[in-house]
């Protein structure tokens, strides 16, 4: 029971760290240089700003051994109630970890460009650099319907736990659909980028709350006795 509780404190500070580093990384640093209408701004922005750049990509570099820390975590939590389930699980997050590092290389290359390296005409370097960020979120977005489909094994496993709520399976099933339906859209129906932005924001809430709501449930209850049952057990 205290390694069942460690892993669920493990699983869920590590996943508030993660979400809070991937906010300052994406939704602040990544969104203020990348301006996707205007290439020209987004080129000038990221040669302008290679120190916050670069933060950037450290903070990705986090994010990804955060990954590695939950798969692990979770599935110490999670294997004595469903082992193969759990292994699976912590797997698909795993592929997802390691198709987020192919899209970090990305922009890895970019900065490569920026100091001059990658043997690229100057001429051609801007053209590249956008293609490679254009790669960057297009393997992102693939790895997060990887991630979604490892949320919505983690909600089996949590409808399956009779120490967690069904309401938390739910919320994470609901999440991994809103994952797998956006980020598949994205890469099969780029044509209609501006009804799936709208769709998107609309899921961000689940998409968000899914997880982190999680977490905090980890952090607080996760791994503790559940007192439903001991009674029950007390009074048999």
């Amino acid at each position: 029971m205290v390694a069942k509780r460690n892993s669920a404190r493990i699983a869920g500070i590590t996943i508030l760290i993660m979400a809070a580093v991937a906010s300052f990384t994406y939704g602040y640093i990544h969104n203020s240089l990348v301006d996707p209408n205007h290439p020209e701004t987004t080129v000038s922005q990221l040669r302008a700003s290679t120190w916050l750049f670069r933060t950037e990509i450290v903070g990705w570099h986090f994010i990804l051994l955060c990954d590695v820390v939950v798969a692990w975590a979770l599935y110490k939590f999670f294997k004595d109630e469903n082992q193969q389930l759990s292994q699976i699980t912590a797997v698909l997050r795993l592929i997802y970890a390691a198709v987020l590092g192919g899209a970090v290389f990305k922009l890895i290359s970019i900065l490569r460009i920026i100091n001059g390296g990658e043997g690229i005409a100057p001429e051609l370097a801007d053209q590249q650099m956008l293609s490679f960020l254009k790669s960057f979120e297009s393997t992102w977005s693939f790895g997060l319907i990887i991630f979604g489909f490892h949320l919505l094994l983690l909600g089996f496993l949590a409808l399956q736990s009779k120490a967690i709520h069904f309401f938390w399976g739910v919320l994470l099933i609901l999440a991994a659909l809103s994952y797998i339906t956006i980020h598949s859209s994205k890469i099969g129906f780029p044509e209609f980028e501006g009804p799936i932005k709208t769709a998107e924001m609309i899921l961000s809430l689940p998409m968000a709350f899914g997880e982190v709501g999680f977490a905090v449930w980890l952090i607080i209850r996760g791994g503790k006795p559940n007192m439903k049952i001991n009674e029950a057990l007390q009074n048999s």
